[in-house]
């Protein structure tokens, strides 16, 4: 069935599948409407059937064993599109595999309740989770993304640099690479994100655009940027735990991580004031920081981003999240 939350597709599809072979269930973005709420699984009505025969035996057979229900069914709920997020359940404590093709795969485990956060990249085509024969398979509709041009960067931010600037920027992406690495285990977003900048803003580009800096195209700019006046406070837009926060980044300048569970990160550019430090819970709505232009920016903004295992999604996909 579908769940619309402020105009975006929130799927809630329980999927049931054999434990005997693969049975799968292919979710379209464009054609969710074929999700239907989940009947009994014929796993469920031949247990039934063995269990009743099993009585029967039992009446002149005190021996007879009960055979074991077949490994709990997947269900997801969440945004299945590019830039998005979905939540599954399944077995606790199990290993799903979560892979782009039967070639290109590695396996998450499932928290003690059975949770399994799955994100998709800018680019996504198409993912599928198997876990003990259930599978799920996500076809992801591409999305348009915009051309953002930056021009009147110094050098030094964009591609020419000394060895002393090169020197900072290795120590940086090792800081980074240790934040990242974070793996909280308690879920902190159950509820959905709120923004980080809950007074005026502008928003000046979108998550995944095209970036040209000085006319040299660039990586996408996997971020939201919301310009503000410098000093405007930041907040956690959901409970989490800080990975890292640095006053020392080469592009950043200010960095602050905020690991929500299971490796869900969202982070926090060009800051003024960083309010936080590592390992310090930090609450949904908690001033984390102020509004500032250090690192490669032009004026006084936050760059908002979000990561989930190396992929790189869409932060304000998730204030859309479902509320039931």
């Amino acid at each position: 069935m579908r769940v619309w939350a402020l105009g975006v597709a929130l799927l809630a599809f329980p999927l049931v599948a054999c434990a005997e072979s693969v049975e799968s269930q292919t979710v379209k973005q464009t054609d969710t409407a074929r999700l239907q709420e989940a009947a009994p699984s014929h796993n469920h009505v031949a247990a039934h059937e063995t269990l009743l025969e099993a009585e029967k035996h039992q009446e002149t057979n005190s021996a007879t064993t009960i055979p074991k229900m077949g490994p709990v069914p997947i269900t997801c709920y969440g945004i299945a599109e590019q830039g998005g997020l979905v939540v599954c359940r399944t077995e606790p404590n199990a290993q799903v595999k979560i892979a782009r093709a039967e070639d290109d795969f590695y396996f998450e485990t499932s928290d003690e309740n059975g949770i399994l956060f799955v994100g998709f990249d800018r680019d996504e085509a198409t993912n599928f989770i198997e876990h003990a024969g259930n599978r799920v398979t996500f076809e992801l509709k591409p999305r348009d993304y915009d051309t953002s041009r930056i021009d009147g960067l110094p050098k030094n931010m964009v591609n020419e640099y000394t060895p002393e600037e090169l020197k900072r920027i290795r120590a940086a992406s090792a800081k980074k690479k240790i934040g990242f690495a974070s793996r909280v285990q308690p879920v902190g977003f159950k509820d959905g994100f709120i923004y980080p900048i809950q007074e005026d803003y502008i928003k000046t580009t979108n998550f995944g655009a095209q970036r040209i800096l000085n006319g040299v195209p660039k990586k996408p700019h996997y971020g939201v940027d919301l310009a503000a006046p410098k000093g405007t406070p930041i907040v956690a837009p959901a409970d989490g735990i800080v990975s890292l926060a640095s006053e020392d980044m080469y592009f950043e300048g200010a960095l602050i991580l905020i690991d929500h569970g299971q490796g869900l990160i969202s982070y926090y550019l060009h800051m003024d004031d960083v309010m936080v430090e590592d390992g310090q819970a930090v609450k949904q709505g908690e001033q984390i920081a102020t509004v500032g232009s250090k690192g490669r920016s032009t004026g006084p903004h936050l760059c908002w981003r979000l990561k989930w295992r190396n992929r790189n999604l869409d932060p304000e996909l998730l204030t859309q999240w479902s509320q039931d």
